[in-house]
């Protein structure tokens, strides 16, 4: 059996590594990778995003592992969160003890004495889980700003992603004992040279990989032994099945006749887009944390990522580095504006915050990805439970953040991928 895979990110490329069906991935793009490709100019590596490897599951860390080999380091967590002048450990319950004590109080007695009834939307999770002290302080204008969207209008079905904290653990925060929250990923790994594109690649490294980059498809045809698929160069593709590892919504467009439930659910799905924008400074300033969150909506980036504390070799000797995430609606403000205006902006923003110094900045470039976030509006799980049984039954396996439309990290796309495989090659 035949497969075409369809996009060529961590989820394309990773189940062609674990099928033993012969298979091609189609990138539309001129390289593979999606969210998971770095750049830069000479000697600076950056990401497209924060990307760290983590996981639950030991099985798939040691794929990471096996995947990259001798290019593997071990990092720890150094995260934080920006709040008014001060720093707070990450994760913000875990770090009370350095606000003022009124602040520490307002946290205790929201998460101690909460009144808030079970929750019907996100906005009502955050508060009913964690209590209007801490969601007052960072957890509702952090989501704010990174959804960009009224939060009672998200539902509930991805909220595993932000655990609720043993009360213990607040506690001994107020008191300012050391504790630690998402302990999965405190200790993480990392490529130690090529930005997290290694993986991409490490993943690449095999005698069957087959993937055909600039092949946009344009349509998709059932034969009777199996797909036509035609992309932007007029040359047809024949596989007896099809994966969609890219966005779902765009394969819909591909099909003839499909229901207009079907393609009303695809029009539905909600997205943001997020334009990353590298900063280099000539100087070793941002090397002493791993990343920080930033609440505050008068700084456009919601997260910056320094990228020099992953791996020493993603700058150049005596230099740092980061990447600040911007996310947008879809032709919103900082979605349609231009690179140089959102790179002046960011620039200007953590020089007035005291990140990094405009006088200190050799190198800036800016990397857009329309695709960056999938937003669980209200009508998510109706919208992704249509386009879920349309795919099934043409016998398409979807898969990925985007052929799921799901927001998954790296190692759950790679535990899926390896799962998909499984079914495939029985």
């Amino acid at each position: 059996m035949s497969i075409g895979i369809l996009g060529g990110g961590l989820a394309g490329v990773s189940l062609q590594r674990f099928t033993s069906r012969p298979s091609e991935v189609l990138e539309a793009s001129d390289r593979p990778g999606g969210l998971c490709r770095s750049w830069g100019p000479e000697g600076w590596t950056f990401d497209v995003g924060g990307h760290i490897l983590f996981s639950k599951d030991a099985s798939v860390l040691d794929t990471f592992r096996g995947v990259l080999g001798d290019n593997l380091h071990a990092c720890r967590r150094a995260n934080q969160v920006l709040y008014r002048d001060r720093f707070v450990k990450y994760p913000f319950e875990n770090g009370l003890s350095v606000l003022d004590r009124e602040e520490i109080l307002d946290c205790l007695l929201g998460f101690l004495e909460n009144p808030h009834p079970a929750p019907a939307n996100f906005r009502e999770w955050l508060l009913h889980t964690f209590g209007d002290g801490l969601c007052g302080k960072y957890l509702l204008p952090y989501n704010e700003k990174i959804w960009k969207v009224d939060l009672a209008t998200m539902g509930l079905e991805w909220v595993e992603r932000v655990p609720k904290p043993p009360l213990a653990d607040v506690l001994r925060s107020a008191l300012g004992i050391e504790t630690e929250g998402y302990v999965h990923q405190l200790n993480f790994l990392y490529p130690t040279r090529g930005g997290i594109e290694a993986l991409v690649r490490g993943f690449m490294a095999h005698d069957r990989a087959a993937v055909a980059t600039g092949a946009e498809v344009t349509g998709l045809r059932r034969r009777p032994d199996g797909w036509e698929v035609a992309t932007a160069s007029g040359a047809a593709r024949h596989y007896e099945r099809l994966v969609v590892a890219c966005p779902v919504d765009k394969a819909v467009g591909w099909l003839p006749d499909v229901p207009d439930e079907v393609r009303a659910a695809a029009a539905g799905l909600v997205r943001n887009t997020v334009r990353v924008v590298l900063v280099g400074a000539c100087n070793e300033s941002l090397l002493d944390k791993s990343a920080v969150y930033i609440p505050d909506p008068t700084v456009l980036p919601h997260r910056v990522c320094y990228m020099a504390f992953f791996s020493r070799h993603n700058a150049p000797p005596g230099c740092s580095s980061l990447i600040a995430e911007v996310t947008a609606r879809p032709g919103s403000e900082w979605d349609v504006a231009s690179d140089a205006a959102v790179t002046e902006r960011v620039v200007a923003d953590l020089d007035r915050i005291g990140f990094v110094r405009r006088g200190d900045v050799v190198v800036t470039e800016v990397r857009n990805e329309p695709y960056g976030y999938p937003v669980y509006d209200l009508r998510h799980a109706r919208n992704q439970r249509v386009l879920r049984e349309y795919f099934a039954g043409l016998g398409i396996d979807l898969l990925g953040r985007w052929g799921e439309w799901d927001y998954i990290n790296m190692d759950e796309v790679v535990r899926r991928s390896r799962a998909l495989a499984a079914r495939l090659d029985g």
